[in-house]
């Protein structure tokens, strides 16, 4: 019986110290996107025109890139053509771009990575409540 509460007791704790690992990185990723966005709205705000020539070039070299992969025969930018890193400068200095798609750094597979996040997300579903006020639709 005391392994049995010594193993609960160590399990708690390294759910505690996940969530706040969890909690950590949800915050950056809510002050990126809350920062993406400002960006965004200072940018349509001070030049509109920049902007909306930024997300058009976006588009276009996005749909020329789609296009090759459709047909690999058309053109794709060279490795030596720097305008696919310059374009990238530009749309996040504007605010025009996903910051929870972009990479910052990657790590080995873990095996069972997935289902250990799957456990804690259903522990953590009965502490949650939807807010109508702060929920997004």
């Amino acid at each position: 019986n005391k392994v049995y509460s010594a193993a609960i007791a160590k399990t708690q704790k390294i759910w505690t110290a996940y969530l706040d690992s969890i909690m950590k990185v949800g915050q950056m990723q809510i002050l990126r996107r809350q920062i993406t966005n400002e960006l965004n709205y200072s940018c349509r705000f001070d030049s509109k025109h920049l902007a909306a020539a930024l997300e058009n070039l976006n588009k276009a070299i996005l749909a020329d890139i789609e296009a090759h992969y459709q047909n690999p025969s058309l053109p794709y930018p060279k490795e030596d053509n720097t305008l696919l890193y310059e374009i990238t400068a530009y749309l996040e200095a504007a605010g025009i771009h996903n910051p929870l798609n972009k990479i910052y750094i990657t790590t080995k597979r873990l095996p069972y990575f997935p289902t250990v996040n799957f456990l804690f997300l259903i522990s953590q579903f009965p502490k949650l409540q939807y807010n109508r006020n702060l929920g997004i639709v």
